[in-house]
């Protein structure tokens, strides 16, 4: 269904922002307040997880057109469970310490990862009918 295919977009670019929110605190300062609720107030770190394993099983079994019935935009969808389960184990209460020595000494692999979202949102919001395998 179209509408998991522009909700996938939508959590990637969402997830890319929030994880490049720290390298480029300037340009990206709309998204310091975002980023602070998810990590902050676990009913909408549970919900943004929740949300992301809904659009990932969408996405794999309601694929756009001509992309097959079981295997979907494979990539996207593996991507945003990725995702999900990335900022449920970083941003967790009981891992609050480790997550923050985490992110003092991995801002460049975040960053990165970041980019890779960005770039993985934008090859599925520009061909949408092709099935990313």
């Amino acid at each position: 269904m179209i509408q998991f295919y522009l909700l996938s977009v939508f959590y990637l670019v969402f997830s890319a922002l929030i994880l490049l929110v720290d390298s480029y605190r300037r340009k990206l300062s709309f998204m310091l307040k975002a980023k602070s609720a998810i990590r902050e107030n676990i009913k909408r770190l549970n919900l943004y997880f929740l949300a992301g394993i809904v659009i990932s099983m969408g996405e794999l079994f309601l694929p756009i057109h001509p992309g097959p019935v079981i295997a979907g935009d494979l990539i996207p969808a593996v991507f945003v469970l990725f995702m999900a389960f990335f900022f449920r184990i970083l941003y967790s209460e009981r891992n609050r310490e480790r997550s923050d020595a985490y992110l003092a000494g991995k801002k460049q692999k975040l960053r990165k990862l970041g980019f890779i979202c960005l770039y993985i949102a934008l090859i599925h919001f520009l061909f949408p009918s092709i099935v990313l395998l």
